[in-house]
């Protein structure tokens, strides 16, 4: 199903990209022609946009513990407190044209849900043990921070379309807390939390299609795939949106974001797996200048 995706939006930047060249555009300015005036998102050093990304989050996440008196590899947070749902989430990026081909950007975006349950089933985890009929709250942290190099490939009066590296901080955490047996002493209060931050490399690509200096179409695909010795993953992250630009210097987007993230863990701090997804919408006020 990914690559088929992946095949569609390559497909598409390469349709619309013939398509204005079959208008007259061009990808160099001509001093002859009538100066144009663009979307702010063609032309303008710095961007900036702010808002609400309320997802609905598909999760899986596990890690080592023993659900009562089986040995697992895997103690599914997701399953013991239904961490399904729809969570709202705050959302930063920044992107500086500091040449006219290249650019930095910036994303930020976190997510925090927990919900709390009768166990039906006694867990044990980390020397501390939650017994059946015991209220316990369990949950997860997700934050995600993203540094994106690009390059300019195609551009024109309209449109711009470009790729480059880019480089992703995940960091995510899961924990329980409780009344918890522990070393045969019970009722204590306990909190047992593990976490882990993972640097991840990435190529992307966007593509900006603005047909007047009000309205811009937008579109930005991620991807990364990585194995080393204690941890495998990968990620997909596709964007499409609109931008309206209200005033000068301010304008409103709105955007549609899915985020799919999948790993294995073998570290000294955590050991397990997870697997996120994310998608819906994104509300943004945006700011050039």
């Amino acid at each position: 199903m990914k690559k088929i995706i992946l095949t569609i939006v390559l497909t598409l930047f390469i349709l619309l990209i013939y398509a204005q060249d079959a208008s007259g555009e061009s990808g160099q300015d001509n001093e002859n022609q009538t100066s144009v005036v663009k979307h702010p998102i063609l032309t303008e050093k710095f961007l900036m946009g702010l808002g609400l990304f309320s997802p609905f989050n598909k999760v899986v996440l596990g890690a080592d513990g023993e659900l009562e008196t089986e040995n697992t590899d895997d103690i599914r947070f997701d399953e013991q407190f239904q961490l399904d749902g729809v969570q709202n989430s705050f959302t930063l990026n920044f992107n500086w044209r500091f040449s006219k081909n290249y650019s930095v950007s910036a994303d930020y975006f976190s997510v925090r849900t927990s919900k709390t349950k009768i166990l039906d089933k006694t867990i044990e985890w980390n020397g501390k043990t939650y017994d059946v009929g015991a209220a316990v709250t369990g949950g997860y942290e997700f934050a995600l921070y993203r540094i994106f190099f690009g390059r300019v490939i195609s551009r024109g009066d309209k449109h711009e379309f470009g790729g480059g590296l880019g480089f992703h901080t995940v960091r995510i955490g899961g924990f329980i807390e409780g009344k918890a047996t522990v070393n045969g002493e019970e009722g204590s209060f306990e909190r047992n939390k593990v976490q882990v931050t993972l640097p991840l490399p990435n190529i992307g690509f966007w593509y900006f299609w603005a047909p007047d200096q009000k309205w811009a179409f937008t579109g930005r695909l991620d991807w990364f795939g990585v194995s080393i010795s204690n941890f495998s993953g990968n990620l997909w992250g596709l964007t499409p949106g609109v931008n309206y630009q209200a005033f000068k210097n301010i304008g409103f987007s709105a955007e549609y974001k899915y985020l799919s993230l999948k790993a294995d863990v073998d570290k000294d701090v955590w050991k397990g797996n997870f697997g996120m997804d994310f998608y819906g919408p994104s509300f943004k006020i945006t700011a050039n200048f």
